[in-house]
């Protein structure tokens, strides 16, 4: 049993990477005898970082002869359904299910997030290519719904959830970061440089300023290793009272750990709030894009506002009402089982031995 996988993977993205390994690890755990070929940016990179089989994604004669030897392709997770940052990325994406499905391959769009999507030719695409797959798991309902608009009807679409919540932190892992957490208790930072939100800094910048006042450690925490990490830098500029940034490189499964050390995660990054969610973590979502509204909706939470007293007024709830706790506990472990469903959904397009005779 072989199976390809096509995303952004190879990116040093902890949250793509973390994606990978749920994937993985998920359908392992119910088909141990599972082999996997990851189509990468940097497959040199993936297979010392998962130990897997990987072949450089922009490579055609690679993609095509790995699609040819497999039993499945699984498109996702993750976001890669999307033309805000790279239209030409989407179609790459749909080229890929385009070519497997022209090769008989079963597909699977495994807990996808999709869109926005926004050209027109990327709608065409998307419901030319996504009706001739087998089946669509997505990871919210507003992303069903963006499918229905575009007119894909015809594969039964199941709204999940994302892989991650799947994933628990290793013991060795929380040895390994341990002497990452400046202290207790600790608020972990992670933000991107996006312009469309310019401006939200220094309200910030103040906001992490009175609660490091409160006795808080103020930890940034770049998701994406080296890309965030000068923007941590520009809000740690603008802040009156110290804080920390993790200058190194860490694995996903190392994220997860670090996170579930916090009291508190404050993010624009999606998976660093789903890896707060997976541990019970109080977490504000910072929403630089429709996916992050998406999932603090799931917990019944609004995106952080963006001026001084609005987010202070929120971050103080978040950390007072314990109550709040309790509900992202439950709805995780909710989350979790329906991660999980994802990974049997595959295996089940996967023909048995004697159906390949």
């Amino acid at each position: 049993m072989k199976i390809a996988l096509s995303g952004y993977y190879g990116f040093d993205n902890a949250g793509d990477e973390a994606l990978l390994l749920a994937i993985t690890s998920s359908i392992k755990a119910m088909a141990p005898q599972a082999e996997f070929v990851v189509f990468s940016g940097n497959p040199a990179r993936t297979a010392s970082s998962h130990g897997l089989l990987a072949v450089y994604h922009k490579n055609p004669w690679q993609v095509f002869r790995q699609l040819q030897q497999c039993d499945l392709l699984i498109s996702g997770g993750g976001s890669i359904f999307q033309d805000v940052t790279s239209a030409r990325s989407l179609w790459y994406y749909i080229g890929v299910v385009a070519l497997a499905r022209l090769l008989a391959k079963p597909v699977i769009f495994y807990a996808q997030g999709v869109g926005p999507i926004n050209q027109p030719v990327s709608k065409w695409l998307m419901r030319l290519v996504a009706n001739r797959v087998n089946i669509i798991s997505v990871r919210d309902h507003d992303s069903a719904q963006l499918l229905k608009q575009l007119g894909v009807v015809k594969p039964p679409v199941l709204v999940t959830a994302d892989p991650v919540f799947a994933l628990q932190p290793e013991a060795e892992h929380i040895r390994t970061v341990a002497a990452d957490v400046p202290g207790s208790p600790c608020i972990g930072v992670s933000v991107r440089n996006w312009a469309a939100l310019e401006g939200y800094q220094k309200p910030l910048a103040k906001v992490l300023d009175e609660l490091a006042e409160r006795g808080y450690h103020i930890l940034f925490i770049p998701m994406s290793w080296p890309e965030d990490a000068p923007e941590s830098r520009r809000v740690m500029g603008l802040m009156e009272r110290p804080a920390a940034l993790l200058d190194r490189k860490l694995s996903s499964g190392e994220h997860l750990a670090l996170i579930s050390q916090l009291e508190l995660m404050i993010s624009m990054r999606l998976h660093a709030l789903i890896f707060a969610a997976t541990q019970g973590i109080r977490f504000a979502g910072i929403s630089y894009d429709p996916k992050v509204a998406s999932f603090l909706d799931l917990f019944s939470l609004r995106p952080l506002p963006l001026d001084l007293e609005g987010m202070l007024a929120q971050i103080n709830q978040l950390l007072e009402d314990d109550q709040i706790r309790h509900t992202v506990m439950e709805t995780a472990a909710y989350l979790h089982g329906r991660a999980q469903e994802n990974a049997r959904l595959a295996l089940n397009l996967i023909p048995q031995p004697e159906q390949r005779r």
